[in-house]
């Protein structure tokens, strides 16, 4: 009789023990399965996802992964961080500061006297000439973060080509005025922005006379603008675009390929890329016809496009009617050769 009443209680006890499990399973939350990758998430249901993988749940049927909304891309792409929007920048003037730039041919007397009109004009200047081995080297200390613009101007063989790129990579750098070497300064910098724009303007760009585009042997801005980083990325693209074209890698670029300089580098290139940049920014259409027969400083957003005498009062004769002459252009043209470098004479 124990011994029956003793495997009645074990047969109870492991009937009340497979119950127990019973309902404890019950009660499980519905099982997930996930597979590996990068996460992305989505601002309206908080759900993190496993990019390339769905989450699904054991009772429902897969979710859809086009209905994650993807992360969205800033307005104005770029590798390059920008420090400022257009009606805010955390400097309140363009840095008092001269950068221009010497070849591997020892200046002249010519050059050597337009140099000294800045100084003369404004004794408080600062003033910047880089040689090519300290233009190397500036590019290589603040660009060795970003290997696609460092080893691009490391590579590129044609002088005028790095020329172009760096003034733009020193005035998204450090801001401040570039000017080249063969240009006279005839009025003090500190008078080029109008009293009513000074708190205003981030870039100021002169008119060459034929009114079309933008001079790049003077301009001036403060760091990290977008709109110098807009013409920083047009540039970069167009060189790479020409060696792809032709088939040959940057460093075996040359004027043939080229062609024309202004148009690839130069101040035809920042001149598309300025006005595509504005034009994005402001959303509404944008472009030449805003800025031919300006007669007096203009703002557009935060650029201050100045008349075409600003900077190129001796290609057009020296106008009496579009206001005073700032600098003046010599157009000594050493570049202007099959190497796209100085000449002697």
């Amino acid at each position: 009789m124990g011994r029956s009443h003793y495997l009645l209680g074990l047969l109870l006890l492991f009937i009340c023990s497979f119950l127990w499990i019973a309902s404890s399973l019950g009660k499980q939350p519905t099982s997930i399965a996930f597979s590996s990758g990068s996460c992305v998430c989505s601002a309206d249901d908080n759900v993190t996802v496993a990019a390339g993988a769905g989450i699904i749940p054991s009772n429902q049927s897969e979710l859809a992964i086009k209905d994650v909304k993807p992360i969205s891309e800033p307005k104005i792409p770029s590798y390059l961080p920008i420090a400022n929007s257009h009606d805010h920048h955390a400097q309140s003037s363009i840095p008092f500061k001269l950068w221009q730039k010497a070849g591997s041919v020892k200046l002249n007397g010519e050059r050597e006297k337009d140099i000294r009109s800045w100084l003369n004009v404004n004794p408080r200047l600062r003033h910047e000439i880089l040689t090519d081995d300290s233009a190397e080297e500036y590019v290589r200390g603040h660009f060795s973060d970003y290997p696609d613009i460092l080893e691009l101007y490391l590579s590129l063989p044609i002088p005028i080509l790095k020329a172009d790129l760096l003034r733009l990579l020193i005035l998204y750098t450090d801001g401040g005025i570039w000017s080249d070497l063969d240009v006279t300064c005839h009025q003090p910098i500190d008078t080029w922005i109008p009293a009513q724009y000074q708190n205003k303007t981030n870039v100021v760009v002169g008119l060459e006379f034929d009114g079309l585009q933008f001079t790049s042997w003077t301009f001036m801005t403060k760091p990290k603008t977008s709109h110098i980083v807009a013409a920083i990325k047009y540039i970069i693209d167009g060189l790479k675009a020409s060696a792809v074209q032709h088939n040959v890698t940057t460093a075996e670029l040359n004027m043939t390929i080229i062609g024309n300089v202004v148009d690839v580098t130069g101040p035809q290139a920042m001149t598309v890329a300025l006005l595509q940049n504005l034009q994005e920014e402001m959303g509404v259409s944008f472009g030449r016809a805003n800025i031919t027969e300006i007669k007096k400083p203009t703002l557009f957003q935060d650029v201050l496009v100045l008349p075409d005498a600003a900077f190129a009062s001796a290609q057009g004769g020296f106008p009496e009617d579009r206001g005073p002459y700032l600098v003046e252009h010599h157009y000594a043209g050493s570049w202007k050769n099959a190497n796209g470098g100085e000449t002697s004479s």
